[in-house]
């Protein structure tokens, strides 16, 4: 089939935003391409997470939520409760030949090219390509997106980001063509992105989403939000192996370590205090101070945003091309990143005390994980309405200004993107070592030698190799353990110097098995190189038993006399098991959906069919 020239056209031009968005996420990721990947906040916790899951992954376990060689062995029920996505979203280019480091940098790539084309996607329901484009080449160079990146090392918070204006985008779908099935499992899909990216920026955009589809409709308001909120709930249905594990099983881990002190807590890390005394002052945090320039600039972009809204709206100044959805739309932007910014302020602080929830969000400014992606949204309006102006013969110094000013802080954005690159600290050769390290771990060996020294500030580099710690939040309840251990621990030992022989037989990714020879006439325990969860199920001689714990948190079996053969797997919790039928159920309720629906449209079209075929006899 011959497509039209103006088909043509929209594809070269379609392409050439594609070519643009590609080569600005390559941009993103330039230095770390150079310098491999950077120091920051959290590349201890990265790379040994990102080596472990891989490992596990290709070896069998398409789901590791525990990590075998953290803790020195002792495994940590990291992902058993850390969002996945980080980590799958690596699993490709680790499929395509890359080292796991290599990987990791690989998916921030892509994190950025997929924020690029969400952004252009939604922008574009509103804007013209060009502004659409621009709007979509800001965000992937957005200072907060690139501090998660960069100085923190929040690759989880990344692609929260990179899940926004996904969901933004495909809840506009339903909006505008609310009857389109295809619309509401679009955002199910978006919104379970979203789900298994970051539980905070979950927590902290879905109220605010929730008023989208009632505020933006322009009318049948219910019809729209309950196909919104269908969708949620199919979201929260496909993701629920994730979703309620880690609401349900909270208490087995020690997350009070999240705010180990006050300095953890929100209300004690805000951006702005003493508005209520009428003496601002802004943060003097190590940290937080770093984030001022780009707080500043969000701030301003909101106020110039809701003068230039309120303009708008006059009835002397009032655009006329400006639609009912994009003037609610933009009304949607600016309250939400009114709330988000608010929220970093002493003026809303209080709001922490009383939805204890929020407490979990450690830092106000995570609430920039909104602002980061609804600023570049309202520079693009601030734009369009300077185009706009500039269309009046009596308003275009107005319009001249307006678009100067947008112009200034688009560059102030750029500008404070590239300095956070430029601030990010490189030990290239610190990071190829400890890749060369982890790749040559033979599990379940773990290095004996002692002394040893630390790297990436958390793990230890011994004679005999690296061992591995893990993030004691993550770790199980009663876990006592110290990190390096006291001793080093074989495999299996008999507790309280008992006699007898341990032979082991299997020792692999979620199962250990064993022999065990008890001469005594008492029963005896013998203690595991691994930590107590419940997800590990015990079997003696083919009959399960309870699982038991030591006082430091070590996995325990009690051998009765004699000889016996003991299996032990990581078979999930109950709420594993729960979460994987809510999975399996939201499934195949949407393929019956789907089929109903199929089925009905055959039988309409048959219906028509067979009208037309009457309609043809009686003429």
């Amino acid at each position: 089939m011959k497509l039209s020239a103006s088909t043509r056209s929209g594809l070269f031009i379609q392409g050439k935003v594609l070519l643009l968005l590609l080569g600005l996420a390559v941009v993103t990721i330039a230095p770390m391409l150079e310098q491999n990947y950077p120091i920051n906040h959290s590349t201890h916790f990265n790379l040994s997470w990102v080596f472990q899951y891989q490992q596990q992954f290709l070896s069998g376990q398409l789901y590791p939520r525990w990590l075998e060689f953290s803790n020195f062995g002792f495994g940590n029920a990291t992902f058993a409760f850390y969002y996945p996505l980080c980590m799958v979203a690596t699993l490709p280019f680790r499929l395509l030949g890359l080292e796991f480091p290599a990987s990791l940098i690989a998916s921030m790539g892509l994190a950025a090219a997929l924020l690029g084309l969400g952004m252009y996607l939604y922008a574009r329901c509103f804007y013209p390509l060009w502004i659409a484009a621009g709007v979509a080449a800001l965000s992937m160079l957005s200072p907060y997106f690139l501090v998660d990146m960069y100085a923190r090392g929040s690759i989880g918070e990344v692609w929260a980001i990179v899940a926004l204006p996904w969901v933004l985008w495909t809840t506009q779908l339903v909006i505008d063509r609310s009857p389109q099935v295809w619309t509401i499992l679009a955002v199910a899909l978006a919104y379970g992105v979203l789900i298994l990216s970051h539980l905070l920026a979950l927590m902290l955009m879905t109220p605010l989403w929730i008023v989208l589809p009632w505020l933006v409709a322009q009318s049948n308001r219910w019809s729209t939000a309950k196909r919104c909120y269908v969708a949620f709930l199919l979201a929260c249905g496909w993701t629920a192996f994730y979703l309620l594990p880690v609401v349900l099983d909270q208490p087995f881990l020690q997350l009070d370590l999240l705010t180990p002190t006050p300095e953890y807590e929100p209300q004690n890390r805000l951006m702005l205090t003493g508005l209520w005394r009428l003496r601002p002052q802004l943060t003097s945090h190590w940290f937080d101070k770093q984030l001022v320039g780009f707080w500043w600039g969000m701030v301003l972009t909101v106020i110039l945003g809701w003068i230039v809204y309120g303009l708008s709206r006059l009835p002397k100044t009032a655009s006329r091309s400006a639609s009912f959805t994009q003037q609610r739309i933009v009304l949607y932007w600016l309250l939400i990143s009114t709330i988000a910014l608010l929220m970093t302020t002493d003026l809303l602080a209080w709001v922490y005390s009383i939805v204890t929830p929020l407490a979990r969000i450690q830092f106000s400014w995570r609430w920039l994980t909104i602002t980061a992606v609804t600023t570049p949204l309202l520079l693009g309006y601030l734009l369009d309405q300077a185009v706009l102006l500039s269309a009046r013969q009596r308003q275009r110094a107005l319009a001249w200004g307006l678009a100067a000013i947008v112009f200034g802080l688009t560059v102030s954005t750029v500008a404070q993107g590239q300095w956070v690159m430029e601030q990010t600290q490189y030990e290239p050769e610190t990071i190829a070592r400890f890749a060369q390290l982890a790749t040559a771990k033979q599990f379940p060996a773990e290095p004996e030698q002692r002394p040893g020294e630390t790297i990436l500030d958390w793990h230890w580099i011994f004679p005999d190799g690296l061992a591995l710690v893990d993030a004691p939040e993550y770790r199980v309840q009663g876990v006592t353990l110290p990190m390096p251990p006291d001793r080093v621990y074989p495999l299996l030992e008999w507790q309280d110097g008992a006699l007898g022989s341990l032979t082991v037989d299997r020792w692999e990714y979620g199962l250990r098995q064993f022999h065990a020879d008890n001469p005594t006439a008492e029963p005896q325990r013998v203690s595991l190189r691994t930590f107590y969860y419940p997800a590990w199920r015990l079997q003696i001689d083919g009959k399960s038993v309870e699982t038991e714990k030591t006082a430091a948190g070590q996995l325990q079996v009690t051998i009765p006399p004699g000889a016996h053969r003991v299996t032990v797997r990581y078979l999930g919790t109950a709420t594993d098991w729960l979460g994987r039928s809510v999975t399996l159920l939201t499934a195949i309720g949407i393929v019956i959906w789907l089929a109903m629906l199929h089925l009905k449209s055959h039988a309409v079209d048959r219906a028509l069919k067979s009208d037309a075929v009457r309609s043809q006899w009686s003429d």
